[in-house]
């Protein structure tokens, strides 16, 4: 049987000036209660793997299956731990993609676990999710990184959190003055991009153009939202440099 590439990772905020915050997660953890926020696929087996040294008559679940929570904030903690070690370990590397650091470990194998940083980090997403926020850490990378998206307050704006203002914004004013609604809008997207209040049109979008190497206008979405009548003036300066008027 051939071996397979297996490979685990982990998100968290590219531009957080703090690193995860691991006692803030074992804080949390001592006031969880909850077992069932745990997501253990096989509590039984999982929890003797993480707490060698339980008495193998002890009782881990109850009637119902639940595992008791005093074992599950005990494995909880051994999770933590482990995740803390793993990503300081020469195991464990990052790239960054889309404002996400990604920690990932990972390696061959043949049915096993390629490295113990790959399970360390495995096992982190058996935590309650609101552990996992708690350290900082992203569970959803899927989606932008966002307020909404559990990056928390303590990181810089992202593109998504404007989108997210805007919307909120308008959704929850039942009118919508012109002027000062422009405003507000415009001093929200300053946040993340060249604030447009006050600048000269075109220069804003030649700015736009030169920022990103393409022209807005060339893009069947964007287009829609660049003044026509902007894009024509620009036209028509060009066209008069190319053919200037006989005397």
């Amino acid at each position: 049987m051939g071996a397979s590439m297996l490979t685990a990772t982990i998100a968290f905020p590219a531009e957080s000036t703090e690193p995860p915050n691991f006692d803030r997660g074992r804080q949390l953890l001592e006031k969880i209660e909850d077992p069932s926020l745990f997501t253990f696929d096989e509590p039984e087996i999982e929890l003797e793997e993480l707490l060698p040294d339980l008495d193998r008559e002890s009782d881990l679940v109850d009637e119902n299956g639940e595992v008791l929570f005093e074992y599950a904030r005990r494995a909880g903690l051994v999770v933590i731990n482990n995740l803390e070690e793993a990503l300081d370990s020469r195991e464990t590397t990052f790239l960054t993609v889309a404002n996400y650091r990604l920690y990932i470990s990972g390696g061959l194998s043949n049915g096993g676990t390629p490295t113990d940083a790959t399970k360390a980090i495995w096992d982190a997403y058996k935590l309650p999710e609101s552990v996992l926020l708690a350290m900082g850490f992203i569970p959803d990378y899927e989606q932008p990184l966002s307020r909404a998206n559990g990056s928390g307050d303590h990181t810089p704006l992202t593109d998504t959190d404007v989108v997210d203002a805007i919307a909120l914004g308008l959704g929850t004013s039942p009118e919508w003055p012109g002027t000062d609604t422009l405003k507000w809008i415009a001093e929200a997207i300053g946040k993340v991009r060249d604030e447009p209040g006050g600048r000269d049109p075109r220069e804003y979008r030649e700015e736009f153009t030169e920022e990103h190497a393409f022209d807005p206008r060339e893009d069947s979405f964007l287009a829609q939202y660049v003044n026509e009548e902007i894009g024509k003036v620009g036209e028509e300066e060009s066209e008069d440099r190319q053919c200037p008027h006989d005397p």
